[in-house]
C-alpha cells in the first residue's frame, strides 16, 4: 500500500496530465506500472525522512503525506522539461519532511515517535559498583 494512490494523482492533477506523463507506450490510457512505480519511489524518499521520527509506513496516513507524495511522484512521472510550479511542490515536500525529521513539525501518525522517547535524555544501567574509594583505601590499608 502507497501513501497516495493513482486516483488520488488524478483527483489532485487530472487524468489528462497523468496519461501524457505516464503513456509511454502512447496508448492514450494511463501506464499504471509507471504511476506505481512513481508511487512507491514517493513512498521511499517520505519514508527515509520520517523514519528518523515514526515508525514506518505510517498508519494511518495524514492527509498532508498524501498530499506530498502526490507532489513527489507527479515530479517522478516527468521525463524531462519539468514545469517550475511542479518543481516548486516537490521542493515544498522535501522541504516540509526535512522540518519532520528535524522535530519542527509533528505528524498525526501512529508509531513510535523517536524523538519524544529520546527527549527524556540518556539513561545508563550498569550492576552495582563493586570498587570504591573507600573500599579501595580499607583494602589497601588491610594489606599494610
Amino acid at each position: 500500500m502507497t501513501y497516495a494512490t493513482a486516483d488520488d494523482l488524478n483527483t489532485r492533477f487530472g487524468a489528462a496530465e497523468i496519461v501524457q506523463l505516464s503513456d509511454h507506450a502512447h496508448a492514450g490510457a494511463i501506464d499504471t506500472g509507471v504511476v506505481a512505480r512513481a508511487l512507491v519511489d514517493a513512498d521511499d524518499l517520505i519514508n527515509s525522512y520520517v523514519a528518523s521520527r515514526y515508525a514506518v509506513p505510517l498508519t494511518p496516513v495524514p492527509p498532508i503525506v498524501v498530499k506530498w507524495a502526490c507532489d513527489i511522484a507527479r515530479l517522478y512521472l516527468y521525463r524531462d522539461g519539468v514545469p517550475e510550479d511542479v518543481r516548486r511542490a516537490y521542493d515544498n515536500a522535501v522541504k516540509m519532511l526535512g522540518e519532520v525529521t528535524s522535530g519542527a513539525m509533528t505528524l498525526a501518525a501512529g508509531g513510535v515517535d523517536a524523538a519524544a522517547s529520546a527527549a527524556q535524555g540518556v539513561k545508563v544501567m550498569a550492576p552495582p559498583r563493586v570498587f570504591f574509594r573507600d573500599a579501595l583505601r580499607a583494602f589497601v590499608q588491610g594489606l599494610r
